[in-house]
């Protein structure tokens, strides 16, 4: 049977799971995970612990260039890194690109010359075919940005903050300079609308020198109006056949989809992680029917106002998939683990059916059950409970406004 004070301990030992996002937990680190093959990966990844140093550089004359070679491009960001917006940035789509030449500066790509901002799109444009070049699309933008290493900033996988006072210092991989550094360029591509949420727009790389640390990513992607003239919008051209690959928008799907996942799995991601590691063994999942009426027999057993589930409320104990956002799916799981300890584990799913660690509240010596509480049209917020609207063993999974995943008691 539930406990409040014992859910309420429980709930303090999600704040020590990697990825778990608690209303007191500090943010993780700058950058993302890379890309790996492992089932399961935590917010604060150890493969970026050691990130090394920004890559320096510097242009010697006007007008010269970088020659990027043909190669793979891992556009966008891993689901569950810090400033991702998946409306936007894909999660890890993969393009193969043709070589191409890109000016080693912003236009007028002269070191002794102040940077050209204050311009549209269509003059950008025309600014570069003037040069023999034209205006570089936003896949072009990032492999050069991101370099060989596939960096999550350019050069290196931490911002550095020195590279927004001096830009013209710091390098790509392959050697470009003051890629997302202190000013937004231009590129060729668009942002394809998406209905009742985003407008199609003139798609924008880079940031603003005083932009947040995560809004210097390569990956990072906005949409502007292309007849914006600003003091911190410039542009950069790009030279030869132009590659034609283009990301496209994400689409509104069903908020909550039931599927179907194997115990089995479910224990061998656990095992991957020290800090699930104790939920491995003899995973169950609570069966549906019985759930639903326990938790609402305990509701009114309390004298709570516990009556008819609402209209378009549904409750499940089954693994689901959550779309809370366009470009966003969460596998949410809820179980015990042997005999004592219930969990509700949320996991960012990644490309090639692998997770990512989001958010875990672990419940010692608690049996359950434990269920999910939704409704279609609410697409930000569930609820779990043990006890229907019992206070202290009910709360909410919540997906943030900074695109995070919390899972809290009230």
């Amino acid at each position: 049977m539930s406990h409040p004070g014992r859910i309420a301990l429980c709930a303090l030992l999600c704040q020590l799971l990697a990825g778990c996002r608690g209303e007191t937990e500090a943010d993780v680190a700058d950058g993302s995970a890379k890309t790996s093959s492992r089932l399961l990966l935590e917010a604060d990844d150890a493969d970026i612990a050691d990130a090394g140093a920004q890559m320096k550089g510097s242009a010697s004359e006007a007008g010269m260039r970088v020659s990027i070679p043909k190669g793979k491009l891992v556009a966008g960001s891993t689901p569950g890194d810090r400033g991702r917006d998946p409306t936007l940035e894909p999660a890890l789509q993969v393009f193969e690109l043709k070589a191409f030449d890109v000016d080693k500066l912003p236009y007028p790509n002269d070191p002794g010359e102040a940077v050209l901002t204050g311009v549209s799109r269509t003059a950008a444009g025309n600014l570069c075919v003037e040069r023999g070049g034209r205006l570089c699309n936003e896949l072009e933008w990032e492999r050069a940005c991101k370099g060989p290493d596939d960096h999550s900033y350019a050069g290196g996988d931490r911002w550095d903050p020195s590279c927004a006072t001096a830009p013209q210092t710091c390098a790509s991989g392959f050697g470009v300079l003051g890629m997302g550094a202190a000013m937004r360029e231009w590129t060729a591509s668009d942002v394809a609308p998406i209905p009742k949420l985003q407008p199609g727009a003139a798609a924008v790389r880079g940031a603003r020198l005083d932009a947040a640390a995560v809004d210097h990513r390569c990956a990072h992607r906005m949409g502007v109006a292309a007849e914006t003239t600003t003091a911190d919008l410039g542009f950069r051209c790009c030279y030869g056949p132009a590659n034609d690959a283009a990301l496209s928008s994400p689409k509104f799907v069903d908020t909550i989809k039931r599927v179907s996942f194997r115990p089995e799995r479910l224990g061998e991601m656990f095992a991957s992680n020290p800090k699930l590691e104790l939920l491995k063994n003899d995973i169950k999942y609570f069966r549906e029917d019985a759930a639903t009426d326990t938790v609402l027999r305990r509701g009114r057993a309390r004298g709570t106002d516990a009556g008819s589930i609402p209209a378009n409320t549904y409750i499940t104990t089954s693994p689901v998939i959550w779309n809370p956002v366009p470009g966003e799916e969460i596998l949410l799981v809820t179980g015990r683990s042997g005999d004592r300890n219930s969990f509700i584990v949320a996991f960012h799913r990644l490309p090639d059916d692998r997770y990512r660690v989001g958010s875990a509240m672990i419940m010692k010596d608690e049996v359950g059950p434990v269920v999910l509480v939704y409704n279609p049209y609410t697409r930000r917020k569930l609820h779990w409970t043990t006890c229907w609207e019992c206070y202290g063993e009910t709360g909410n999974i919540t997906y943030r406004e900074e695109n995070r995943v919390t899972i809290t008691q009230r």
